[in-house]
């Protein structure tokens, strides 16, 4: 299950906002920069680079992580998921037998189902995370330098668009 670590990553800079708000839902918007940044990965420390945001100006410091950073945090996530998924095992069995022996009458009855059906959504939970993040941490992160985020307002990084040039030289 492991996977390549890139040695060079190629980004655009995407500027996200708020554009309206009914109730608890957000809508929102993303621009995606015309020009397309890119990063080489060092073996033994993180690359970093200065951007500006197109759409409002903002400073930017994109930062992708050394190949020796990922695999450190790969490593833990690698070693954490086997175990989680035994103890969500463990606990759907305690869940089965809650339900099984348990004659539906008392606080200790009612107790035992809480604990039980906790324990396995929550160990199920991180075991789904630590097998994702086996494969994670590989992306630059991407913070503004010059002043906080405006509210509703965010950057982040997409994968650039293949121009028309390079779908022919494809």
């Amino acid at each position: 299950m492991a996977s390549e670590i890139s040695d060079r990553f190629r980004y655009s800079v995407t500027h996200t906002y708020v554009t309206g708000q009914a109730g608890d839902s957000t809508r929102t918007a993303t621009l995606v920069s015309a020009r397309a940044g890119s990063l080489d990965r060092f073996a033994d420390r993180p690359n970093e680079t200065a951007e500006s945001c197109e759409h409002c100006d903002a400073r930017l410091r994109v930062v992708l992580r050394s190949t020796a950073d990922v695999r450190r945090r790969r490593s833990t996530h690698r070693a954490l998921w086997p175990v989680c998924a035994v103890l969500a095992l463990l606990s759907t069995w305690c869940l089965v037998h809650v339900l099984r022996t348990g004659d539906g009458t008392g606080s200790d009855d009612l107790l035992g189902l809480y604990v039980t059906v906790s324990a396995t959504v929550l160990l199920g939970y991180a075991t789904l995370r630590s097998l994702v993040l086996t494969q994670a941490f590989d992306t630059p992160e991407v913070t503004r330098t010059d002043d906080r985020e405006p509210s509703g307002v965010r950057h982040g990084w997409t994968t650039p668009r293949q121009t028309a040039a390079e779908d022919r030289r494809s």
